[in-house]
């Protein structure tokens, strides 16, 4: 008779999970082929279609001292071998983010019930499948969903050498990890995290072999080791990332409950921060009052406690001397956070009219921010396939079409290759100028210099802007936009059209 019920549970416990999966695959499914690719996602299908060897060279290659790019190669090698075999629509090139993201979901599941039982691991994975966070960067082709699931990984194997040894769970955290390395460069602060917590909870025989795993997957990572140095030295050359402070721990804290867009009016910001404070501070409380837990579960709690604030903390200690601090890179953190509430709220066991006025609100919200998630269509993101398919239909065979930037030429080159379209280079040093030479000669792009240069003798010049770059030029004392202004010394403006937020304006000689 026991046997049948533990059956029956372990078959209960496979259809939730598999329920839960399915709203995950449905929720990352929604719009994941019709949203517009924006500059990174662009960049990433046209770096990764390179050979292996022109991706390294527009990686590694050194100017002024540091690395062309600022990425290691892990995912622009898979997304190389995935497009070869599938294409290169933007459904496909997604598509490896919503498999990693629903991995990501499983090995949630798995924790919390390794650390736990199967009810918190379950809650994990539900609080994962429908955290906005989680499910936008599930939506994206770049490296986040992938780190994500590596990362998760690594802590899988990590919990598991932890509660059994054997060599065959250290060896799978050797690799998680070392695979996480290659992927992001912001993988280390999970690792670190792991050290923190064998420290803080004094768990000394896991020391030798944590030791002898980190010389392990330190050997492995060697080849690329010195070139990490090189890479935060483009970002100490210029990069756009910037000195976090308050608004950007602000803005993690919202991203980690309900994600965060510009769109979004002030209002809802507002109610959507104190929300995320509420929840974390109940959190908080929870983990620091509640008595009766065993050892096992109070170091699980501590386990998923450190992995969630300690990444966030030491990347904005380090990012007050170098600045590194890119919210998207702690999505491991937001996963390990998410499972930590899983455990929270199945061991509160609220009365069901209080967990509806608590929750209620929060669904809400998830729901509102999802549908701002969906429907998002301005910087970085406009419908540039539509800005495209415009300029494909007026273009005259004389003309010229200028980009002021790359932020909006890559999008547009991905849309229509065939079409002729220039970009101006960032000015140098300048936040904003991340593609290196290397790169672009990588990539077959290089960047015009002048606007001579651009426009050559044409008699006619379409020139695309976003309408965020008047008011960034007029901050740095600029009346209008420099490539405009010298457009319309020459030119006369013949027709303005916008889509949403990107303007295309039509340039003729007088």
């Amino acid at each position: 008779m026991t046997a049948v019920l533990e059956k029956l549970k372990l078959k209960r416990e496979e259809v939730s999970l598999a329920a839960i999966l399915l709203l995950a695959l449905v929720l990352r499914l929604i719009n994941l082929g019709s949203r517009n690719l924006w500059y990174d996602e662009a960049f990433a299908v046209l770096y990764a279609e390179k050979s292996f060897s022109a991706i390294l060279y527009g990686t590694i290659t050194p100017i002024e001292g540091a690395a062309a790019d600022v990425h290691p190669l892990l995912y622009y090698f898979f997304l190389h071998l995935w497009m070869g075999l599938f294409g290169q629509s933007s459904f496909i090139v997604r598509l490896p983010s919503v498999i990693f993201g629903l991995a990501s979901i499983v090995l949630a599941f798995s924790i919390g019930q390794q650390l736990f039982d199967p009810g918190a691991g379950l809650l994990a994975a539900a609080i994962t499948a429908i955290a906005p966070f989680h499910i936008n960067y599930s939506q994206e082709n770049r490296m986040y969903s992938l780190l994500c699931f590596l990362s998760l990984l690594t802590v899988y194997f990590f919990v598991r050498c932890w509660q059994r040894n054997g060599y065959g769970n250290w060896l799978g955290f050797i690799l998680a990890a070392t695979l996480s390395l290659y992927t992001h460069n912001l993988a280390f602060l999970v690792i670190l995290a792991l050290d923190l917590f064998v420290l803080l909870t004094q768990r000394w025989r896991l020391l030798k072999p944590l030791i002898i795993s980190h010389l392990a997957f330190g050997l492995l990572f060697l080849p690329w080791f010195t070139i990490v140095f090189s890479q935060f030295g483009k970002v100490r050359q210029a990069y756009w990332v910037p000195r976090p402070g308050l608004k950007e721990l602000v803005q993690t804290l919202i991203s980690f409950h309900f994600d965060l867009l510009p769109t979004m009016p002030l209002g809802l910001v507002s109610i959507l921060l104190f929300l995320s404070l509420l929840i974390l501070v109940l959190i908080l409380y929870r983990v620091v009052r509640v008595r009766g837990r065993d050892r096992q579960t109070k170091e699980g709690i501590y386990l998923l406690l450190i992995l969630a604030l300690a990444p966030v903390v030491v990347a904005f200690l380090i990012s007050q001397f170098q600045s590194i601090y890119i919210i998207r890179g702690l999505l491991p953190a937001a996963a390990a956070y998410y499972i930590l509430v899983a455990k929270i709220l199945a061991e509160a066991q609220l009365p069901k009219r209080v967990a509806w006025l608590l929750f209620s609100p929060v669904v809400v919200l998830l729901v509102i921010s999802l549908a701002y998630h969906y429907t998002y269509a301005q910087f970085p993101r406009p419908p540039f396939d539509r800005a495209v398919a415009y300029l494909r239909e007026n273009y005259q065979l004389s003309d010229a079409i200028v980009h002021d930037n790359k932020l909006t030429f890559f999008p547009c080159h991905y849309y229509d290759r065939e079409l002729p379209q220039a970009f101006m280079a960032d000015p140098p040093g300048a936040g904003s100028d991340t593609l290196a030479l290397p790169t672009q000669e990588a990539l077959g792009l290089l960047a015009s210099r002048a606007m001579e240069e651009a426009t050559g003798d044409s008699q006619r010049v379409w020139f695309v802007i976003f309408q965020r770059a008047f008011a960034e030029y007029e901050e740095l004392g600029y009346p209008q936009p420099p490539h405009k202004a010298w457009l319309e010394e020459r030119y006369r403006l013949a027709e303005t059209v916008t889509f949403n937020d990107l303007n295309v304006y039509l340039y003729e000689t007088p």
